[in-house]
Parts: structure tokens; C-alpha cells; sequence
């Protein structure tokens, strides 16, 4: 049992690296894909703009919320990293240091960019929604604007961010926050002077804020992009016009057949009941190892 917690431990150390290394790398990769997406969005928030609908200045609020979290996290990384790079100075070279500092704010900033995108295409969702009722423009140009949106969600999911997103968003969180729960908080090496504490609280604290904040933007997304069925019923109920029920009609059964659901890689299912799966399982190995930490 004692090999198994070790053995344990040291891959949550080691995914919590290789999250930070392929954040960066995979990122790099696949820049050009990105460039691409954000240029189709652009190109829907445009035509939202010129059919004039309701709610699009409510984004300007939006931002300057994501704006002030990212900073939030960057400077928590920042301060923390450099503390523990303080109190690690003897053990570490310059190049060590550098190397630490780059791979928390690459992830740091990777995983804002992130959640930030699929907000946005959250919100591009939410808005083509409201307007589909109203009856104010053409059918046909919201829902291509919607499998637009769509396929920039999907590819984003697939290949942009799959990876980083179920290694480093998910897998190195989790893994820091076994480690650091059971490391430096349960058990730490000094009992009587544990100069990580505070560290450590602050450090756990924002890895579980992250996993809340990707579980639960995943879970709005899925609901909102899936309300799109609501919305058409709504819709043909008081549409008088027989070709565009007939429209409506084909959509409404494409919809039924593409369930969407909010998955990294094509096999990782991201909304509120997969994460209090994953919090039982963390819950439960920890609770296995204090207890047989404390039967010793």
C-alpha cells in the first residue's frame, strides 16, 4: 500500500509538469486553427451586429469580468511561484527558476484563454436563441450562423485545446490538488513549522476554483447549445408560413439525432455530473489514505 500511495503521489507530479509543458507546445501547434476560428467568429459576431439584435453590448460587461479573473490568476501564480521559488533558492538554479515561472503563466494564461472562448461562443449561442422567437430575421441566417458557431466549438474541443484541456486544465488541477492536499496539508514533513501552509491553502484553492470554473462553463455551454430544440418549437408554434415550418421541422429532427454534448477529445464528457464523479473518486482515495495513513 505504501508503493502504491508513493507510486501515486509521484505521477501527480509528474502530470502536474507534463500538463504546464504540453499547455505550451500544444498551443503552439496549433495556432493557425485557432487564427482560423477566431476569424469565423468574428465573421458571426459581424453579421449579429448588421441584423441589429438585442444583448450584444451586454458582452463589454462580460469582459471586463474575464478581465479582471485572468489577472487575478496570473498574479496568484505569479506571487506564489515566486515565494516558493524564495524559500527553494538554495536548491534551484536560474534556469530552473524560469523555467517554473514560464510554465505556470503559459497554463495560467492558456487556461483563460480558454474559458474565455467558450464564453464567447456561449454567448454567441445564447444571442442567435433569443432572436430565433422574435421572428425578426430570416430563419435560415441564424441557424447557419449557429452550425457555424458550432463547428468552432467542436474543432476547438477536438484538436485546438483537447489535449492541454483533459492533461493540464483537468488532469495536472486534480493532480495538484491531491498532492498538495495530502503532501503539504495533511501530512506535511514538518509538523511544528510547516512554512508551506499558507501556500499551500492558496495554491489548493485556485486549482479547485479552475476545475469548478472549465466543469461548469462546459455544463452552460451544453445546456444552451441544446436549448436550441426548445427554441425552434417555440418558434413553429407561432410560425404561420408552411415552408419555414417545414424548415423548422428538418432542423428540429437533425437536432434530435446531434444530442450535443461538451467533450475534450472527443472522449472526455465535461458538465457538473462528471465532476462530482471525479470529486468522489479524489474524495475516496484520500479518505483510503488517511485512514490507512492514520492505522499505521
Amino acid at each position: 500500500m505504501t508503493e502504491l500511495t508513493s507510486l501515486i503521489l509521484i505521477s501527480c507530479y509528474e502530470l502536474s509538469f507534463i500538463g504546464r509543458f504540453i499547455c505550451k507546445i500544444w498551443r503552439i501547434f496549433f495556432d493557425n486553427s485557432l487564427s482560423m476560428v477566431l476569424t469565423t467568429l468574428e465573421t458571426v459576431h459581424e453579421k449579429l451586429i448588421r441584423l441589429n439584435v438585442d444583448g450584444l453590448k451586454k458582452i463589454k460587461n462580460i469582459n471586463w469580468i474575464s478581465i479582471f479573473i485572468i489577472i487575478v490568476n496570473i498574479m496568484v501564480i505569479i506571487i506564489t511561484t515566486t515565494i516558493w521559488i524564495i524559500m527553494h533558492k538554495h536548491m534551484l538554479d536560474i534556469i530552473d527558476m524560469v523555467i517554473i515561472v514560464v510554465l505556470n503563466t503559459c497554463q495560467c494564461f492558456c487556461f483563460c484563454e480558454y474559458i474565455l472562448l467558450i464564453s464567447y461562443m456561449k454567448w454567441m449561442i445564447y444571442i442567435i436563441n433569443e432572436q430565433i422567437p422574435e421572428r425578426k430575421s430570416c430563419l435560415s441566417t441564424f441557424r447557419d450562423m449557429y452550425l457555424e458557431v458550432i463547428e468552432c466549438l467542436h474543432q476547438v474541443n477536438r484538436s485546438i485545446y483537447g489535449v492541454p484541456a483533459i492533461v493540464g486544465f483537468i488532469g495536472a488541477n486534480v493532480a495538484e490538488i491531491i498532492f498538495t492536499i495530502y503532501g503539504y496539508l495533511l501530512f506535511p514533513r514538518d509538523y511544528i513549522n510547516d512554512p508551506y501552509l499558507v501556500i499551500s491553502f492558496i495554491w489548493l484553492l485556485m486549482r479547485t476554483v479552475n476545475v469548478i470554473v472549465l466543469y461548469t462553463v462546459g455544463d452552460a455551454t451544453e445546456k444552451e447549445v441544446n436549448r436550441m430544440s426548445l427554441v425552434l418549437h417555440q418558434r413553429s408554434l407561432i410560425e404561420k408560413n408552411p415552408r419555414i415550418k417545414r424548415q423548422i421541422k428538418c432542423f428540429l429532427l437533425r437536432r434530435l439525432h446531434e444530442h450535443f454534448h461538451f467533450e475534450l477529445y472527443g472522449m472526455c464528457h465535461v458538465n457538473i455530473r462528471q465532476l462530482f464523479s471525479l470529486s468522489n473518486i479524489a474524495i475516496g482515495y484520500l479518505v483510503i489514505q488517511v485512514l490507512f495513513k492514520l492505522n499505521k
